[in-house]
């Protein structure tokens, strides 16, 4: 089972921040820092440093200056029975002069990556964890990964929703006194971005890290239950349809391209697909007479048996058009697959598979879905070839 941890920073948490240090003899330890390690060690709770060494890329010192400072810093913990787990830090700046590391880093605070490679060496559940940290990068952070933010500085320091300490050592005190923090539930979906970036590549690397997460948090046990509802459609001649509104539209449309044109390279696979969103004459038509919310049932009505398979995609598995064609594919018999996101609304409960993207951000619930269709497409086709063929498939 995971468990709560501690990440530091280093700078200004740990140790004095002199600006950019990089040499054993400007390391100058903040009294009780050490002496609140060495407390969260007795309690057994893991601790990772997590410090941006931008001083790197400024070319200020080298990466074996950073190493050299740590295992300073490891000797004097020792001396005090106190140690660090997991040390790590990130030599990336967008502006650096260094050519190696002059750009942007999904580990650079309050990007996640740090947070993420400690949760994994330590086994850490970075929801019920703190951060702690005397910048705003260091609550960013927090935001970033769901753990609870720790401010350490100046008493007059204040931030909204942030407990603040004047450092560390009042800082462990707390943790301890709590020993466990209000967890967010594993269903919330975690919002991004919380914070604004001043540069697109910054935000390309967070957002690719947050993409990474959302397609992990799918259930795979429901893309195989997709998969398996797709793959019994196709062996028995049913009909497959696709709604979705908007963007969810467009992955609707390319679900029929994909799923009909796409299985079929290499295989004995002549499916019948059909999108929903694609008619606008047909959409119009029945909005303007009947209602908005009736736009996909009113179709189905027409076209589908039972039998057939509905997928329908909503980010916010909310939208009324979506769920009335949910409900009424139910009553007939039709197996159906939704592709939600947010807290997945009714569309979540109503489906026979439900394919939940736990994410907050309409265009990284939408990118997670669209990976989702590209795979249960090459899934199936895949199947539907011989072993020794696969490999010399383009995909």
């Amino acid at each position: 089972m995971s468990r709560p941890g501690v990440l530091l920073d280093r700078d200004g948490t740990i140790i004095v921040d002199h600006g950019y240090v990089g040499s054993v003899d400007r390391v100058e330890f903040i009294p009780g820092s050490i002496e609140a390690i060495a407390a969260l060690n007795a309690a057994g709770i893991p601790v990772a440093v997590v410090t941006n060494q931008a001083g790197v890329a400024r070319g200020y010192y080298d990466i074996d200056d950073v190493h050299q400072v740590h295992k300073h810093m490891i000797a004097e913990l020792a001396r005090k029975d106190a140690h660090v787990d997991v040390w790590l830090f990130c030599p990336y700046h967008p502006d650096g002069k260094i050519a190696a590391f002059a750009r942007t880093s999904a580990d650079r605070k309050p990007a996640p990556g740090m947070a993420l490679a400690a949760a994994e060496a330590l086994d850490l559940d970075l929801t019920s964890s703190w951060v702690v940290g005397d910048a705003e990068c260091d609550i960013g952070l927090a935001a970033a990964v769901g753990a609870q933010p720790l401010y350490v500085g100046p008493p007059d320091t204040t931030r909204d929703g942030v407990r603040s300490f004047p450092d560390l050592a009042h800082a462990a005190d707390y943790i301890l006194t709590c020993r466990t923090v209000p967890t967010q539930p594993r269903d919330t979906p975690m919002r991004f971005p919380t914070h604004r970036f001043d540069s697109a590549d910054a935000y390309g690397g967070a957002y690719v890290t947050e993409l990474d997460r959302a397609v992990r948090s799918v259930d795979r046990a429901q893309l195989g239950r997709a998969a398996e509802i797709l793959d019994n459609a196709y062996r028995d001649d049913r009909a497959v349809f696709a709604c979705g509104n908007g963007g969810s539209a467009s992955i609707a449309n390319h679900l029929q391209c994909d799923h009909v044109k796409g299985v079929r390279n290499g295989t004995d696979l002549t499916t019948r697909v059909y999108s929903l969103s694609t008619n606008i004459e047909t959409l119009s038509a029945i909005a303007n007479d009947h209602g908005y919310e009736r736009v996909f049932e009113y179709q189905l009505q027409s076209h589908a048996r039972p039998g057939d398979v509905l997928v329908a995609i909503s980010s916010s598995g909310g939208s009324p058009n979506i769920v009335r064609a949910l409900e009424w594919a139910s009553a007939k018999g039709m197996p159906t697959i939704a592709l939600t996101g947010f807290d997945g609304g009714a569309a979540r409960r109503l489906a026979t598979a439900s394919i939940h993207v736990n994410a907050h951000n309409y265009g990284i619930i939408e990118d997670a879905h669209q990976a989702c269709m590209h795979l249960l497409a090459q899934y199936v086709r895949q199947s539907r070839m011989a072993a020794d063929v696969v490999a010399s498939q383009t995909f």
